[in-house]
């Protein structure tokens, strides 16, 4: 009984202690937005900004990043429109254990993703349409000092009505 009390007592300091000691980053990114499927028969490659909070525990190989993400694409034959997104994410990250590349990351979430199109002919700007949707990817991240850089590629499927959106954001970032 006493050694069950010991391992409830280390147990409960050590979920104290976590949150405390985890590490936290900011993240900036930008890049190119690739359409696939539907969604590339309708806009053209497009670019995307990422702005992002990391929680992560030393040591640890999951972790937490909070993320707004802003994509915009020319709408194929739409006279000059765009199809513009916002998004906030939750994702968590897998990195360390059993990756291939000792820098790798996999990164996995669920969103709210908010499209509209702006600049439409004659109609002007549309309805905003508010939308759930995940994403999944990879990257690597490339330690400097007193910052770290990153590449990544995610997929992001958002279901939309009708036809689903499907984009492939390629960011490079920062993260300090």
């Amino acid at each position: 009984m006493r050694s069950m009390t010991g391992v409830g007592l280390a147990l409960a300091a050590a979920l104290i202690a976590t949150p405390a000691a985890a590490q936290t980053s900011f993240s900036i990114a930008a890049g190119a937005t690739v359409p696939v499927g539907s969604t590339a028969d309708a806009v053209d490659v497009g670019y995307n900004a990422i702005l992002g909070l990391g929680i992560k525990p030393p040591l640890a190989p999951l972790g937490l990043r909070i993320e707004g993400m802003y994509n915009s694409h020319a709408v194929k034959d739409g006279g000059g429109s765009n199809m513009q997104t916002l998004a906030a994410i939750v994702n968590g990250t897998l990195s360390g254990v059993g990756m291939p590349i000792p820098m790798g990351y996999l990164i996995a979430g669920l969103g709210m993703y908010s499209s509209k199109l702006t600049d439409v002919p004659i109609i002007g700007n549309t309805d905003s349409e508010t939308d759930i949707g995940f994403n999944i990817g990879a990257g690597i991240n490339i330690p400097l000092t007193g910052f770290s850089t990153f590449l990544e590629a995610r997929f992001h499927f958002i279901q939309t009505e009708g036809n689903s959106t499907k984009l492939i954001p390629i960011s490079f970032g920062i993260k300090f």
